[in-house]
């Protein structure tokens, strides 16, 4: 279907959004029911809309196929738990069926408050030593390291690609995906 669409478009600005997503992911899925059941999931995270625990488990395989035992379960009730608090929206827990680190460690997604009602959660699987995380902040940010005191796990994956929270200074600070924050208490 995909080659289709490419060889008889002619404006692709003119597509209408099942057929961007047949673009986008149509090689994902291995039927056309499949296939419009994952595009029913993303049309519900596109309006807010929650996917159910079964809905979710079926995205995460759709993109997992090589592993058959996974279990969705522990994630998806940590990501429910995240939206009932507020720190994500309904339409989130999808983005969290793309990163497959976090379904062998779902106690890695965790969230702190930037700024009242405006939560930062973390995207990031590979965890770091607290003295290596230590080095990393205080040569992108210039902190001194002996104030530098790491809180939680500090995760980082590359350069634009961390979830670092740390103390220096009496202020509390997070590093994520190449910015710096300053976290609300």
């Amino acid at each position: 279907m995909p080659d289709k669409i490419r060889t008889t478009t002619q404006d692709f600005s003119k597509l209408n959004d099942f057929e961007k997503f047949i673009l986008d992911r149509g090689y994902l899925y291995d039927t056309e029911e499949e296939l419009k059941a994952g595009y029913d999931r993303s049309w519900k995270a596109r309006h807010e809309i929650l996917v159910t625990a079964e809905e979710f488990d079926a995205e995460i395989k759709s993109r997992v196929k090589w592993d058959k035992a996974l279990d969705t379960a522990k994630l998806y009730e940590t990501l429910v738990r995240l939206v009932q608090e507020k720190k994500l929206t309904p339409g989130d827990v999808m983005q969290y069926a793309v990163y497959t680190w976090c379904l062998r460690k779902p106690e890695a997604v965790v969230a702190y408050e930037e700024a009242p009602g405006k939560w930062l959660v973390n995207n990031c699987g590979t965890e770091i030593s607290e003295e290596r995380a230590r080095v990393e902040v205080c040569e992108e940010w210039g902190f001194e390291a002996s104030r530098v005191r790491i809180i939680g796990t500090p995760y980082y994956d590359a350069t634009d690609w961390q979830f670092i929270r740390f103390d220096c200074a009496h202020m509390t600070w997070l590093w994520k995906n190449g910015n710096l924050y300053q976290v609300y208490e």
